[in-house]
């Protein structure tokens, strides 16, 4: 996957401070669900994953601040640079099967508890 950072730290870091947020959210709310379905170990899982995803993205966002702060200009292009290629998640490319509603919230918690099940 290339998330479009061309090998520029500038653009990788603002990548990464969204990539991080994005995935604390994705993996904060299937621990809620998880939960929610009855499964505390999975959810106990995800949430220690979506926690680890947090302190991520508070490290990127504090990078990001001081790019902005002894950089502006290269550090405002880089967000804007990123903006226009509307920033992507690694998952977009994934192949599932011929499923469309697979990832929908209540039939992806299906598929994940039942791969955290198996044997």
């Amino acid at each position: 996957m290339d998330p479009g950072t061309e090998n520029n730290p500038y653009l990788g870091f603002v990548y990464t401070s969204f990539q991080e947020r994005t995935t604390f959210i994705s993996h904060g709310n299937t621990a809620r669900l998880a939960k929610e379905g009855g499964d505390p170990m999975l959810a106990r899982i995800c949430g220690t994953i979506a926690s680890d995803e947090k302190r991520h993205e508070n490290a990127y966002a504090r990078i990001v601040e001081k790019l902005l702060e002894v950089d502006p200009t290269a550090a405002m292009m880089a967000i804007v640079d990123l903006m226009n290629k509307k920033i992507t998640m690694p998952a977009h490319l994934m192949y599932v099967g011929h499923d469309p509603r697979l990832f929908s919230t209540p039939l992806i918690y299906i598929v994940i508890h039942k791969i955290a099940n198996e044997k």
